[in-house]
């Protein structure tokens, strides 16, 4: 499995959350007291008394249904709800009377997207918001550029040692563009330091291969309408004081490369992977425009897959062509997945575009997978701090701050799948860290599920 590193996050309202390690597996409660039970669901469930809350990890439509039938039994008037929920259809026709509903979805960080939307555009014909991932696209093809010029190298395991440098602190802020391409070309040249922030947010990459810093939007279910409150931002470095890789690989050759730099990316065979061959051929056009690597041209390999199984094979191809320095896609965990394991035995660096908190959980022993857009489990310890928050007393009043833990509790019950899980697991543990309980954590299918059974079992109702 890849190696997890235990951080802390400081979020707004003054509470410390903690990410620990995120594999393992089980799916009862992370703090089950002895006495604990097992209910229909066949989870373990804490003994202690009702949860106060329901965390709900699920598509819109499943959203809508647990939703339902939590709000008919009228047990819990406390609903938390992920970026799956974040949908009008999670809502459609729920009359939620006295209950709240609070919710999350990632949002880039410090993103300067203005430039390469009108460039985007004035370029296509159309929005890159069209399509999910194109900025991310276009800012893996500027790291892997920027990667390759302070390594003074095509080689596929030289790029590998490189992302990190020039996508993390310190070093000088460079962005993207022809202009900003140059500029940081000879700053590495003159042996300084580059930090690229891109369209997409952000690119400072930890010691796992994810991004380590992020935001995450805050939104409440007010009138039946999806209204957002505020954007917290995480910063697992500055605020956890995790380290990063080192900023000083070993030192680059000196002859320059004779060859060009090889690019592969692998995309849908789809519009969305239209856009997103677009987007890499967008920065590769600009970086070219200014020059391109070591004075020639960057060159894009473009593979389209029908279906995720697919994957595999594309990367093969990818991989055997020598001249292929790193690999940028594919766009969800089944097809990383699928490619994964060829990558790693070509030590080409994969550049994953899928936010799936599954990820993680993958096995990469050569550490060649990097994951460039937020993990959907980054917003899972502020969902915690929003249920902890609760306790808090209100902004302007004399009471004291709570010293010990929560008296309520959360039921957590998700959609089975990998991601679903990796997101319970993550917010369980940030309870478990702040000593709060988590009565229940409940996979469930929602082909063969009895809504009713499953609720009051977590619930405790």
């Amino acid at each position: 499995m890849r190696t997890r590193t235990f951080v802390a996050i400081l979020l707004s309202g003054g509470l410390l959350i903690a990410l620990a390690a995120c594999g393992g597996g089980g799916s009862g409660s992370s703090s089950t007291p002895d006495g604990s039970a097992t209910g229909t669901s066949g989870a373990s469930i804490s003994a202690g008394p009702p949860a106060d809350a329901l965390l709900v990890i699920a598509d819109p439509n499943v959203t809508h249904d647990v939703l339902s039938a939590a709000l008919t039994q009228g047990t819990v008037k406390k609903y938390f709800l992920t970026s799956r929920s974040h949908d009008p259809a999670s809502f459609d026709g729920v009359t939620l009377g006295d209950a709240t509903v609070w919710g999350t979805v990632p949002t880039p960080a410090f993103a300067q997207t203005d430039d390469f939307n009108a460039a985007y555009e004035a370029t296509y014909g159309h929005p890159a918001s069209d399509a999910f991932g194109t900025a991310a696209m276009y800012d893996s093809v500027y790291v892997v550029a920027l990667a390759a010029v302070a390594a003074n190298s095509n080689d596929r395991a030289a790029i590998h040692d490189h992302i990190s440098l020039v996508a993390n602190a310190p070093g000088d802020i460079t962005t993207y563009g022809s202009d900003a391409f140059s500029a940081a070309v000879t700053a590495l040249s003159e042996s300084s330091d580059v930090n690229y922030v891109g369209a997409s947010g952000q690119v400072d990459i930890d010691a796992n291969g994810e991004l380590a810093k992020s935001s995450v939007q805050t939104w409440r279910v007010i009138n039946g309408t999806i209204a957002p409150i505020e954007t917290r931002d995480i910063d697992l470095a500055a605020e956890a004081g995790i380290q990063l890789p080192a900023p000083s690989p070993a030192s680059p050759p000196t002859a320059t490369p004779e060859t060009e730099l090889h690019i592969g990316v692998i995309v849908p065979d789809d519009d969305s992977g239209t856009a997103l061959s677009d987007a890499a051929k967008l920065a590769i056009s600009e970086i070219n425009g200014a020059g391109g690597v070591w004075g020639k041209d960057v060159v894009l390999h473009v593979q389209t897959i029908g279906s995720a199984d697919q994957a595999s094979h594309a990367a093969g191809l990818l991989a055997t062509d020598d001249s292929v320095s790193a690999i940028i896609g594919p766009t969800t965990l089944d097809a990383v997945s699928s490619a994964l394991p060829t990558a790693a035995e070509a030590n080409v660096p994969l550049l994953a575009l899928t936010t799936d908190a599954g990820l993680s959980k993958l096995a990469d022993e050569k550490n060649m997978l990097y994951q460039m857009v937020p993990s959907d489990a980054l917003q899972m310890p502020v969902l915690a701090n929003l249920y902890l928050e609760g306790f808090l007393p209100a902004p302007g009043t004399d009471s004291p701050a709570p010293t010990a833990a929560p008296a309520g509790s959360v039921c957590i019950v998700f959609q089975a799948g990998d991601a679903s899980k990796q997101m319970s697991e993550t917010f369980a543990k940030a309870m478990t860290f702040k000593k709060a309980a988590v009565r229940a954590n409940v996979p469930f299918d929602p082909a063969t599920v009895d809504y009713a059974a499953l609720l009051k079992d977590c619930i405790g109702s």
